[in-house]
């Protein structure tokens, strides 16, 4: 049991290390063609308003996916939170997040969570993950119909028929098991909520970059959402820290296209990424000491 013990957290550190030297050398690939001159002035030279804005934005984006595991949480009719419990776990989870390269930090959040049942946590912890990669592939799948990338076009529009209609047929497929058939009804009851909170999370996402990239040429939010929705499928690509460096290395190819320098691209996603996730990740952290110090 010992030596089992040994070799999984060998294993664990084995795995942190390669992706964290997988998010190193794709940053180093995309930093060392860049001029850096050129995206630290885009740091320091945006407008005050276009901060407040994004910072803005930002809150509201925490505040509905804080709603979004509120009703995961609560799809079970056991669930009973404690004062602040579930907006703790929600913002430990966001420090947690950077635990692991691949954002799977942050299933530790459910420990601060107390429910009838770890196992039940667990579950609304998937639900949870089920949703935001369902937004993604949601707006993806769009994005293919209207983007030019060669896919024909009757796949595309499979495609988006099938992520479009995923939260439906997500309800059957908790009856295929017992422990969560007694999910059905709170389901049925708290999914449209999920999936609207979700769609416009994305959307408020899209919105900063749309404002920051505005910045450099005029461009339509159409175009943005479009674009960097394809994008943003490096958050179902596990290798790297919150999908860090992927995500810069689909968007460049992608808003090259429409004239924006690679430098432009890769100061306006990093700016977000401070601004939303490890802005997040500092005050989770804080959080986190606090809870644990308290217990």
């Amino acid at each position: 049991m010992q030596k089992q013990k040994k070799k999984n957290n060998l294993r664990g550190v084995l795995s942190f290390i390669l992706k964290l030297g997988i998010t190193i050398l794709i940053m180093w690939s995309i930093f060392s063609k860049l001029n850096l001159r050129v995206v630290v002035r885009e740091f320091v030279t945006q407008p005050v308003w276009v901060i407040l804005v994004l910072i803005g934005i930002t809150v509201l984006r925490h505040w509905g996916q804080y709603l979004t595991w509120k009703w995961a949480l609560q799809v079970n009719p056991n669930y009973h939170p404690a004062k602040y419990e579930i907006f703790n776990s929600y913002m430990i989870g966001q420090a947690l997040r950077f635990a692991i390269p691949g954002s799977f930090g942050m299933i530790g959040k459910i420990a601060f969570v107390h429910n009838d049942s770890k196992i039940n946590s667990l579950y609304s912890f998937i639900l949870e993950r089920i949703f935001v990669t369902w937004v993604l592939l949601f707006f993806a799948s769009m994005a293919l119909v209207f983007v030019d990338l060669g896919i024909p076009s009757w796949i595309s529009w499979l495609l988006f028929l099938i992520f479009d209609t995923m939260p439906f047929w997500m309800y059957f497929l908790l009856s295929v098991d017992r422990r969560l058939k007694k999910l059905q009804s709170g389901y049925l009851k708290l999914a449209p909520a999920m999936v609207f909170a979700q769609i416009v999370i994305t959307l408020l996402n899209y919105i900063q970059y749309w404002i920051l990239l505005e910045q450099v040429q005029p461009v339509s939010f159409w175009e943005i959402m479009n674009r960097m929705s394809l994008s943003h499928l490096a958050y179902s690509i596990p290798i790297t820290f919150a999908g860090l460096g992927v995500k810069e290395k689909l968007a460049i190819p992608l808003l090259s296209d429409i004239g924006y320098l690679s430098e432009n691209i890769v100061s306006t996603t990093l700016i977000i990424f401070i601004i939303h996730d490890v802005a997040a990740a500092l005050i989770g952290a804080v959080i986190f000491l606090r809870v644990k110090r308290s217990k």
